[in-house]
């Protein structure tokens, strides 16, 4: 994650904002964090999740598409939820 910090140029500029201006910094702000958030926070992908399911002793191909196919119907579910947010 890059680090971000308050450079004397950046202070200045704020010190100099309306009311609008300050809002438009902060929900850009809010924003790029917002997404390099999400970005940081991806978890496994489809096949990444079944290769590690296989690694079981006792599960087959077929339990592991079935355990897969559950999870990712789960993700899709809370990225609707989140969405409606």
């Amino acid at each position: 994650m890059k680090a971000h910090g308050l450079t004397r140029r950046t202070y200045k500029a704020i010190k100099r904002m309306d009311h609008g201006q300050m809002n438009e910094f902060c929900e850009r702000m809010y924003s790029k964090g917002y997404e390099e958030g999400k970005k940081d926070a991806e978890g496994l992908t489809v096949d990444e999740m079944r290769s590690v399911i296989l690694r079981i002793k006792g599960i087959g191909e077929k339990r592991a598409a079935d355990i897969v196919t559950a999870l990712s119907l789960a993700m899709e579910d809370k990225g609707k939820k989140e969405e409606k947010r």
